[in-house]
């Protein structure tokens, strides 16, 4: 038992330390300090590009952003057209064929527009340009978020493999030595399974973590509007401290004015200018007639000048003026409703990176420092027959289990981040 314990002692020595590499110095949210990366295969010691490159793939490639800014040249065009005045129609023919009693005559009529409604008509639309304009906005900010969320997604996946992987090479060693030692007589069959079952869970860890990391990465390269592009890692640092970010907005009752608020707010000014426009529209426009007739009888030339104007007695568009009106009280609120859920969605989201954030510290100051410590001491007792393996084998489990943990949080922490700075459209991130 003595030579099991002095060879395993050497593997937990020699493996699981270096396992704690990953993140084996406890790194404050405020200071950031390099720690030595976990080993990896050469083809993921290739660098991946940053956030900020996969943000200026995604503005240049997505077709939702796309599809908002055409929206906006479609909203200009419509403002264009709403204040173009109506075109002049002409007309002619004959009153009579043929004989001395024939008459031939042309015409013009323009229809005037009164009681400034084209300029109404026009400043409704261009409100509907600022909405579209607003649009992009959040939609380019909706782009954003995603990938910042998908980036920090497929960050924490590499570590996650990184740790998962040296994890199964430690079983794979702790196995190999407990095969040679039984088949040498000096180990028994229930050793041997211990580390079997250690193996089998370490392996079918990784293969669900790679699985999860190859559909983060998916997810990602859609979410950029480029699903074919070739991504294989991802370059970046999950500690990078969040407390400039967190003081600007993680702020208790901050509700930010961002462009889902702006967009609520033209559609009260598009909707009074509508209601403006429906009270103008009873008075009527006047369309004026002016031409020429030919009458061959006599010779003689004939001027054609005439004026029409619809009489607004019954119809004086009662039902539109209130249904504006209505429509006005109705936008009004909306503003409230969208400040209100953008207030939920900041609370809901400030409580996510609160409770990750103090679990990540937690991690940092106590969790992971504890967990180390244990480690190396039962390594000690345990070369000195003091413990036996399997006390080992489950202070490493901790460790293994702390480290995964934490960067389960440094993910929930990150995502949480990149959904407050999408409420509150923050350019700079972090």
């Amino acid at each position: 038992m003595f030579a099991i314990r002095s060879f395993m002692a050497r593997i937990a020595t020699g493996g699981m330390l270096g396992l704690s590499l990953t993140f084996s110095t406890v790194v404050t949210a405020q200071e950031p300090t390099a720690v030595p990366p976990a080993p990896v295969s050469e083809t993921e010691t290739q660098s991946g590009p940053t956030l900020d490159v996969l943000t200026s793939i995604a503005e240049s490639t997505s077709p939702t952003l796309t599809q908002a800014a055409a929206e906006v040249q479609a909203a200009r065009g419509r403002a264009y057209q709403a204040g173009l005045y109506p075109n002049p129609v002409a007309s002619g023919g004959a009153m009579q064929l043929g004989g001395r009693d024939s008459q031939y005559f042309g015409q013009l009529s323009q229809e005037i527009v009164t009681k400034h409604k084209l300029q109404l008509s026009e400043a409704a639309a261009c409100r509907e340009v600022f909405q579209a304009e607003y649009r992009f906005v959040r939609t380019r900010f909706d782009l954003l978020t995603n990938t910042r969320q998908g980036y920090y997604a497929v960050l924490a996946g590499q570590k996650r493999v990184d740790v998962l992987r040296q994890l199964v090479g430690i079983a794979n060693k702790s196995q190999a030595a407990a095969t040679r030692l039984q088949d040498a007589g000096e180990g028994t069959r229930g050793d041997l399974l211990l580390f079997q079952i250690e193996l089998e869970k370490a392996e079918v860890a990784l293969q669900n973590a790679d699985a999860r990391l190859a559909a983060a990465l998916q997810q990602l390269t859609a979410s950029l509007g480029a699903p074919d592009m070739e991504l294989q890692r991802v370059e970046g640092d999950l500690r990078v401290s969040l407390t400039p970010f967190a003081e600007q907005v993680v702020v208790d009752s901050y509700i930010p004015y961002n462009a889902d608020i702006s967009v609520a707010e033209q559609d009260v000014d598009r909707n009074r200018l509508l209601l403006k426009r429906a009270q103008v529209e009873p008075f009527p426009n006047i369309t004026v007639n002016a031409g020429y007739l030919r009458q061959y009888v006599g010779n003689d030339n004939i001027a054609i000048l005439n004026l029409s104007a619809p009489l607004p007695l019954w119809n004086k568009n009662q039902g539109n003026i209130n249904a504006s009106a209505a429509n006005v009280t109705k936008a009004s609120a909306n503003v409230a409703t969208v400040r209100n859920g953008i207030a939920k969605q900041m609370a809901a989201a400030r409580g996510r990176y609160r409770a990750a954030d103090q679990l990540v510290v937690r991690y940092e100051e106590k969790i992971i420092p504890l967990a180390q410590e244990s480690v190396k001491l039962i390594q000690t007792a345990f070369a000195q027959g003091q413990f036996d393996f399997l006390r080992l084998l489950q202070a490493q489990r901790a460790l293994v289990e702390s480290q995964l943990g934490y960067i389960e949080a440094l993910e929930t922490r990150w995502t949480a981040a990149a959904e407050l700075a999408g409420l509150a459209q923050v350019e700079d991130f972090p």
